[in-house]
Protein backbone atom coordinates (compact mmCIF):
# COMPACT_ATOMS: atom_id res chain seq x y z
CA UNK A 1 0.00 0.00 0.00
CA UNK A 2 1.27 3.55 -0.93
CA UNK A 3 2.25 5.69 1.66
CA UNK A 4 0.01 8.76 1.87
CA UNK A 5 1.15 12.44 1.93
CA UNK A 6 -0.27 15.66 3.32
CA UNK A 7 -1.61 17.87 0.42
CA UNK A 8 -3.92 20.66 3.15
CA UNK A 9 -4.58 20.30 6.68
CA UNK A 10 -7.29 22.14 8.23
CA UNK A 11 -9.30 23.24 11.34
CA UNK A 12 -12.13 24.46 12.67
CA UNK A 13 -11.84 26.61 15.85
CA UNK A 14 -15.51 27.07 16.08
CA UNK A 15 -17.52 24.06 15.26
CA UNK A 16 -20.16 24.77 11.69
CA UNK A 17 -17.94 28.03 10.70
CA UNK A 18 -15.34 28.78 8.38
CA UNK A 19 -12.16 26.99 8.66
CA UNK A 20 -8.49 28.01 8.87
CA UNK A 21 -5.45 26.36 6.03
CA UNK A 22 -2.55 25.29 7.77
CA UNK A 23 1.14 24.73 6.81
CA UNK A 24 1.65 22.51 9.85
CA UNK A 25 -0.29 21.68 13.20
CA UNK A 26 -0.05 20.06 16.35
CA UNK A 27 -2.25 16.64 17.03
CA UNK A 28 -3.35 15.51 19.84
CA UNK A 29 -5.71 12.22 21.29
CA UNK A 30 -9.05 14.87 20.94
CA UNK A 31 -7.41 15.70 17.45
CA UNK A 32 -5.52 18.80 15.93
CA UNK A 33 -4.99 21.49 18.28
CA UNK A 34 -7.64 24.07 18.67
CA UNK A 35 -10.15 22.19 15.82
CA UNK A 36 -13.49 22.25 16.94
CA UNK A 37 -12.73 22.93 20.86
CA UNK A 38 -15.46 25.85 20.78
CA UNK A 39 -19.39 25.90 19.46
CA UNK A 40 -22.50 28.16 19.79
CA UNK A 41 -25.22 26.88 21.55
CA UNK A 42 -28.90 27.66 21.97
CA UNK A 43 -30.53 29.09 24.91
CA UNK A 44 -30.84 25.18 26.31
CA UNK A 45 -27.76 24.51 25.94
CA UNK A 46 -28.07 22.99 22.51
CA UNK A 47 -25.16 22.82 19.62
CA UNK A 48 -26.03 24.97 16.82
CA UNK A 49 -24.34 23.76 13.01
CA UNK A 50 -25.56 24.98 9.59
CA UNK A 51 -28.21 22.21 9.03
CA UNK A 52 -29.99 24.03 10.79
CA UNK A 53 -28.07 27.70 10.96
CA UNK A 54 -26.91 27.94 7.78
CA UNK A 55 -25.76 31.23 8.41
CA UNK A 56 -22.82 30.23 10.64
CA UNK A 57 -21.10 29.90 7.11
CA UNK A 58 -20.55 33.16 6.97
CA UNK A 59 -18.32 33.27 9.72
CA UNK A 60 -15.02 33.82 9.10
CA UNK A 61 -11.81 32.48 11.30
CA UNK A 62 -7.95 33.13 11.60
CA UNK A 63 -4.95 33.51 13.57
CA UNK A 64 -4.35 36.82 15.39
CA UNK A 65 -0.79 38.20 13.85
CA UNK A 66 1.28 36.61 16.95
CA UNK A 67 -1.55 33.42 16.65
CA UNK A 68 -2.46 34.08 20.42
CA UNK A 69 -6.00 34.04 19.74
CA UNK A 70 -9.22 34.29 16.26
CA UNK A 71 -10.46 36.97 14.96
CA UNK A 72 -13.91 36.20 13.85
CA UNK A 73 -15.40 38.17 10.95
CA UNK A 74 -18.86 38.48 10.16
CA UNK A 75 -19.96 41.03 7.15
CA UNK A 76 -16.87 42.86 8.13
CA UNK A 77 -17.39 43.36 11.47
CA UNK A 78 -14.54 41.11 13.71
CA UNK A 79 -14.28 39.60 17.07
CA UNK A 80 -11.44 38.84 18.58
CA UNK A 81 -11.64 35.47 20.78
CA UNK A 82 -8.83 33.52 22.66
CA UNK A 83 -7.02 30.67 21.66
CA UNK A 84 -8.91 29.03 24.85
CA UNK A 85 -10.85 29.76 28.09
CA UNK A 86 -9.65 28.46 31.80
CA UNK A 87 -12.14 27.20 34.63
CA UNK A 88 -10.16 30.52 36.93
CA UNK A 89 -11.75 32.99 34.49
CA UNK A 90 -15.35 31.21 33.34
CA UNK A 91 -18.32 29.50 34.66
CA UNK A 92 -18.70 25.73 33.65
CA UNK A 93 -21.93 24.72 32.12
CA UNK A 94 -23.44 21.49 30.18
CA UNK A 95 -23.57 21.47 26.45
CA UNK A 96 -25.47 18.92 24.34
CA UNK A 97 -23.82 17.94 21.30
CA UNK A 98 -26.07 15.16 19.56
CA UNK A 99 -26.89 12.73 22.84
CA UNK A 100 -23.50 13.92 24.68
CA UNK A 101 -23.99 15.81 27.31
CA UNK A 102 -20.02 17.71 27.57
CA UNK A 103 -19.01 19.95 30.59
CA UNK A 104 -17.67 23.11 28.54
CA UNK A 105 -16.67 26.81 29.89
CA UNK A 106 -18.58 29.99 28.87
CA UNK A 107 -17.49 32.84 27.37
CA UNK A 108 -17.50 36.39 28.17
CA UNK A 109 -20.89 38.16 27.88
CA UNK A 110 -19.94 40.95 25.23
CA UNK A 111 -18.37 37.61 22.83
CA UNK A 112 -21.89 36.34 23.59
CA UNK A 113 -23.78 39.32 22.49
CA UNK A 114 -22.02 39.90 19.75
CA UNK A 115 -22.50 36.37 18.10
CA UNK A 116 -26.05 37.24 19.10
CA UNK A 117 -26.86 40.07 17.44
CA UNK A 118 -25.01 38.78 14.59
CA UNK A 119 -27.66 35.90 14.00
CA UNK A 120 -30.62 38.10 15.58
CA UNK A 121 -31.16 35.34 18.47
CA UNK A 122 -30.14 34.30 22.09
CA UNK A 123 -26.43 32.40 21.18
CA UNK A 124 -23.91 31.59 23.66
CA UNK A 125 -20.19 30.74 22.90
CA UNK A 126 -18.77 27.73 25.10
CA UNK A 127 -15.35 26.03 24.99
CA UNK A 128 -14.38 22.02 25.76
CA UNK A 129 -11.81 22.43 28.52
CA UNK A 130 -8.97 19.76 28.21
CA UNK A 131 -10.67 17.46 31.19
CA UNK A 132 -13.88 17.60 29.94
CA UNK A 133 -15.08 13.90 29.50
CA UNK A 134 -16.56 12.83 25.94
CA UNK A 135 -15.33 9.46 25.29
CA UNK A 136 -15.57 8.43 21.43
CA UNK A 137 -18.43 4.75 21.31
CA UNK A 138 -17.55 2.30 22.35
CA UNK A 139 -17.21 0.21 19.54
CA UNK A 140 -15.00 2.53 18.24
CA UNK A 141 -12.38 2.49 20.82
CA UNK A 142 -9.05 1.21 19.80
CA UNK A 143 -7.57 -2.12 21.79
CA UNK A 144 -5.58 0.42 23.89
CA UNK A 145 -5.13 1.22 27.92
CA UNK A 146 -6.80 4.68 27.24
CA UNK A 147 -10.01 5.83 26.35
CA UNK A 148 -10.25 7.92 23.17
CA UNK A 149 -12.35 11.09 23.59
CA UNK A 150 -13.76 13.59 21.00
CA UNK A 151 -13.42 17.40 20.82
CA UNK A 152 -16.70 19.09 19.69
CA UNK A 153 -16.87 17.51 16.29
CA UNK A 154 -19.70 15.68 15.54
CA UNK A 155 -18.60 12.15 16.67
CA UNK A 156 -14.55 11.71 16.05
CA UNK A 157 -11.27 13.24 16.15
CA UNK A 158 -10.19 13.84 12.75
CA UNK A 159 -11.55 13.49 9.17
CA UNK A 160 -8.98 12.15 6.17
CA UNK A 161 -10.27 12.43 2.93
CA UNK A 162 -8.17 11.47 -0.36
CA UNK A 163 -7.62 14.00 -2.83
CA UNK A 164 -8.27 11.00 -5.48
CA UNK A 165 -11.96 10.83 -3.85
CA UNK A 166 -13.08 14.21 -4.54
CA UNK A 167 -11.84 13.73 -8.38
CA UNK A 168 -13.39 10.86 -8.60
CA UNK A 169 -16.64 12.31 -7.32
CA UNK A 170 -15.94 15.00 -9.81
CA UNK A 171 -15.89 12.78 -12.26
CA UNK A 172 -18.84 11.02 -11.85
CA UNK A 173 -20.95 14.29 -11.17
CA UNK A 174 -19.79 15.64 -14.26
CA UNK A 175 -20.46 12.44 -16.19
CA UNK A 176 -24.50 12.89 -15.32
CA UNK A 177 -24.20 16.55 -16.03
CA UNK A 178 -21.48 18.43 -17.99
CA UNK A 179 -22.60 20.93 -17.01
CA UNK A 180 -22.71 20.35 -13.52
CA UNK A 181 -20.13 22.49 -11.38
CA UNK A 182 -17.08 20.47 -9.91
CA UNK A 183 -17.55 19.97 -5.89
CA UNK A 184 -14.62 21.84 -3.52
CA UNK A 185 -13.08 19.82 -0.94
CA UNK A 186 -13.77 22.63 1.51
CA UNK A 187 -17.66 21.35 1.72
CA UNK A 188 -16.82 18.14 3.04
CA UNK A 189 -14.74 19.77 5.67
CA UNK A 190 -11.83 17.22 6.41
CA UNK A 191 -8.98 17.49 9.33
CA UNK A 192 -6.30 16.15 6.75
CA UNK A 193 -6.14 15.60 2.56
CA UNK A 194 -3.65 13.07 1.49
CA UNK A 195 -2.32 12.47 -2.07
CA UNK A 196 -1.16 9.28 -3.13
CA UNK A 197 -3.95 7.03 -2.38
CA UNK A 198 -6.44 5.38 -4.64
CA UNK A 199 -9.97 6.78 -4.35
CA UNK A 200 -11.63 5.82 -1.06
CA UNK A 201 -8.64 4.18 -0.09
CA UNK A 202 -8.69 6.27 3.53
CA UNK A 203 -11.25 3.89 4.23
CA UNK A 204 -8.68 0.94 5.03
CA UNK A 205 -5.66 2.31 6.09
CA UNK A 206 -6.22 0.53 9.12
CA UNK A 207 -3.17 1.65 11.22
CA UNK A 208 -0.92 4.24 9.70
CA UNK A 209 2.00 6.85 10.50
CA UNK A 210 1.74 10.54 9.05
CA UNK A 211 5.22 12.19 9.97
CA UNK A 212 5.75 11.90 13.52
CA UNK A 213 2.26 10.72 14.62
CA UNK A 214 0.17 7.49 14.33
CA UNK A 215 -3.69 7.45 13.39
CA UNK A 216 -6.38 4.97 13.35
CA UNK A 217 -9.44 4.76 10.63
CA UNK A 218 -12.30 3.95 12.75
CA UNK A 219 -14.85 3.49 9.89
CA UNK A 220 -15.75 5.46 6.99
CA UNK A 221 -17.53 8.82 7.55
CA UNK A 222 -21.23 8.93 6.60
CA UNK A 223 -22.47 12.57 4.97
CA UNK A 224 -25.12 14.66 5.87
CA UNK A 225 -26.87 17.64 4.15
CA UNK A 226 -24.09 19.99 5.69
CA UNK A 227 -21.61 18.56 2.34
CA UNK A 228 -24.68 20.09 0.04
CA UNK A 229 -24.23 23.92 1.03
CA UNK A 230 -22.24 26.08 -1.26
CA UNK A 231 -19.62 27.52 1.13
CA UNK A 232 -19.57 30.56 -1.00
CA UNK A 233 -23.23 31.49 -1.67
CA UNK A 234 -24.97 28.87 1.21
CA UNK A 235 -27.37 27.48 -1.04
CA UNK A 236 -28.10 24.34 -0.50
CA UNK A 237 -28.04 21.65 -3.62
CA UNK A 238 -28.80 18.32 -4.26
CA UNK A 239 -25.08 17.57 -4.67
CA UNK A 240 -22.58 15.76 -3.69
CA UNK A 241 -25.36 13.38 -2.05
CA UNK A 242 -27.39 12.76 -5.29
CA UNK A 243 -24.21 11.18 -7.18
CA UNK A 244 -22.36 9.57 -4.06
CA UNK A 245 -25.42 7.57 -3.39
CA UNK A 246 -25.41 5.86 -6.66
CA UNK A 247 -21.89 4.40 -5.67
CA UNK A 248 -20.86 5.18 -1.82
CA UNK A 249 -24.12 3.62 0.08
CA UNK A 250 -24.13 1.53 2.61
CA UNK A 251 -26.78 0.71 5.13
CA UNK A 252 -28.30 3.95 4.62
CA UNK A 253 -25.37 5.87 4.86
CA UNK A 254 -24.01 7.95 1.99
CA UNK A 255 -19.93 7.76 2.56
CA UNK A 256 -16.86 9.73 1.67
CA UNK A 257 -13.69 10.31 3.77
CA UNK A 258 -12.83 8.43 7.01
CA UNK A 259 -12.84 9.15 10.53
CA UNK A 260 -9.41 8.65 12.69
CA UNK A 261 -8.25 8.51 16.50
CA UNK A 262 -4.80 9.44 17.01
CA UNK A 263 -3.12 7.00 18.32
CA UNK A 264 0.55 8.25 18.79
CA UNK A 265 0.60 12.91 19.42
CA UNK A 266 2.79 14.48 17.23
CA UNK A 267 3.16 16.99 14.70
CA UNK A 268 2.23 17.37 10.55
CA UNK A 269 3.06 19.15 8.03
CA UNK A 270 2.18 19.50 4.21
CA UNK A 271 4.55 17.10 2.13
CA UNK A 272 7.26 18.94 0.39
Amino acid sequence: MSAPTITSIHIYPIKSMGGISLTEAEVGMRGLQHDRRYMLVSEEGRFLTQRQTPELGRFHLQYNTHQTGFLVTFQGDTLAIPLSLDHQNHQTQIANVWDDRVEVLSAPSHINQWFSQKLQRDVSLVYQHDNASRPVASEYQPNTQSTHHVSLADGYPILVVSAASLSLLNQQIQHNNPLAEPMEMSQFRPNIVVDNLQPHQEDSLGTFELNSTTLHITKPCSRCILTTIDPITLERGDEPLRTLSTYRKENNKILFGANALCLKPGKIHISK
